[in-house]
């Protein structure tokens, strides 16, 4: 097996998952990190044995021509890594999520990667969940009947809903939906990983099927959701049953047949986490990171192709534009902007009292 160079830009908690997963794929050799701050990026250095360590990341990708770059930045930071990686001639990006600030820049890192022949993946590792397959599995074999209504819970559509998004699309075989029609709370100044966000939000999704799927989001105490774990959570309502996807449990509920459940293999209690990571995202991470280094070598589709990234993207921002216009906004989205944030510029919106989180 060819050996792969591979680094890591961003060396905060996601960059050590992501350092992990590179690590543990066989062939692979992770040459160097990179993050602004320069006693972060030794000591995950320290913890991975990885040999260099660089404070400026456009240093990395000159002096270390990695073959593969995992981008764990801050979103505001990811197209211009994403144009860097590719002028540098890396053959593979895999990206965290949320993708981008707006619409536009995500559709302009798909097209500078496709542009250079540069392999473009986000990490939208709970497609890997056991899990998530296990109800994927069943909902395609027609457990639960014809799929009707899906419903989705989390704390917020740009970081969590770019997940939850991404599952709906992926129990519904990615199939392309029609339009989107939502409405946001902008009453807090709140903010994750740096980006503005709503106080809560609710998208409603249609495809052409009739299928319709909404998703609440909101966290205590200012938008208290369903009672799930972290606020997170999938319904996908059929005309037979029901697959009820919460935390690290799926229950499919048959009408007339006997329920089907199955669990995490991993320990759920946050407090014997390793530093606080949930060790089913390191595994999930793992398995994204190993499809892209396989596909890489193959010349195969990769699983977290960047078109995956891109439709949840635009799912974020429909919703964002929605609520803006006031209006049903049909698929493809023809705004290029990120409307929470032109909208609150215009004055739609006018926050008060400011809220950070990293979640």
């Amino acid at each position: 097996m060819a050996s792969v160079t591979a680094a890591v830009i961003g060396a905060g908690s996601q960059g050590r998952v992501h350092g992990l997963g590179l690590r543990a794929v066989p062939g692979v050799e992770l040459v160097a990190l990179a993050d602004v701050d320069e006693r972060t990026a030794e000591d995950l250095a320290g913890e991975l044995g990885v040999p260099r360590t660089y404070r400026d990341y456009r240093e990395l990708l000159v002096l270390e021509r990695p073959e593969v770059v995992s981008v764990c930045t801050p979103p505001a930071l990811h197209p211009e890594i994403v144009r860097a990686a590719a002028a540098a001639g890396v053959r593979a990006v895999h990206c965290e999520k949320p993708v981008a600030l707006s619409y536009g820049e995500a559709l302009e890192m798909t097209r500078v990667a496709a542009d250079a022949g540069t392999q473009l993946t986000y990490n939208l590792q709970r497609r890997f969940e056991a899990v998530q397959r296990f109800a994927r599995e069943a909902v395609a074999a027609g457990e639960i009947g014809e799929v009707v209504t899906i419903e989705g819970y989390c704390p917020n559509l740009f970081d969590w809903g770019t997940h939850i998004l991404d599952l709906i699309l992926f129990h519904r075989g990615d199939t392309a939906p029609e339009w989107v029609f939502g409405q946001l709370d902008v009453t807090l100044d709140r903010y994750v990983y740096g980006a503005f966000v709503e106080t809560a939000s609710v998208t409603q999704i249609g495809w052409a099927d009739g299928v319709r799927a909404v998703v609440s989001t909101g966290r205590e105490p200012h938008t208290p959701v369903l009672n799930l774990q972290n606020n997170l959570g999938l319904i996908i309502q059929g005309t037979r049953g029901r697959a009820d996807i919460r935390g690290a449990r799926c229950l499919i509920q048959r009408f007339g047949k006997d329920d089907l459940v199955h669990d995490s293999p991993f320990d759920t209690d946050p407090r014997t986490w390793d530093r606080g990571v949930d060790p089913a995202i390191v595994a999930a991470t793992a398995e994204a990171v190993r499809d892209a280094v396989d596909s890489l070598r193959t010349g195969g589709k990769p699983a977290l192709d960047a078109e995956h990234g891109l439709r949840g993207a635009e799912l974020v921002f429909a919703t964002y534009e929605s609520s803006r216009s006031r209006r049903r906004v049909p698929l493809p989205l023809d705004r290029m902007d990120n409307a929470l944030l032109s909208g609150r510029a215009q004055g739609y919106w006018s926050p008060t009292g400011e809220l950070r989180s990293t979640y």
